[in-house]
């Protein structure tokens, strides 16, 4: 619950200035925002979009079970050549996955619940999906099939850097 401190004390101080309180949430990213770790190590970033919240591949990691297969073939590999080449649209297929957007999420009723579609770049399909807030650092994404056949990952949020100098 610090976060939500953090939170309260951004607020108060934004309206002791006189911004007020919807000055001081226009300033504040929501909780989705930020650069995410997959299950696979993969990184994704969530940004503010015009249809809400929109999760970019930002950084490619290589599965264990690919690297075991294709060993020291990959090493000559630059992650950045890698294509969407599962795509069901053949003129997609060559579209680098490095900076592909796989969510296109809108902002429900609740803060913490947001609904929309997740592509999923292994099989080429889109599913319709959903990512709840778990924590600050903690999301859980939702893809199902028919609403009824679904899958969970949670992700968590990848620290910032701190800049030392």
């Amino acid at each position: 619950m610090a976060w939500l401190q953090k939170l309260t004390s951004i607020v108060a101080i934004s309206m002791a200035l006189g911004a007020g309180p919807a000055a001081a949430q226009q300033t504040l990213p929501a909780l989705i925002e930020g650069v995410w770790l997959t299950t696979a190590q993969t990184e994704l970033t969530i940004v503010a979009c015009p249809i809400g919240y929109c999760g970019h591949i930002t950084k490619i990691v290589i599965p264990e079970a690919i690297k075991e297969k294709y060993g020291d073939q990959l090493e000559s590999v630059d992650s950045a050549s890698f294509t969407d080449a599962n795509n069901k649209d053949p003129a997609l297929q060559g579209r680098p996955i490095q900076g592909l957007q796989i969510l296109a999420l809108r902002q429900t009723g609740n803060p913490m619940f947001y609904e929309g579609e997740i592509y999923n770049p292994e099989d080429g399909n889109i599913y319709s999906g959903s990512v709840e807030v778990l924590s600050a650092d903690l999301i859980r994404l939702k893809g199902c099939v028919l609403y009824v056949l679904c899958q969970e990952q949670d992700w968590s949020r990848v620290p910032l850097e701190v800049v030392t100098e």
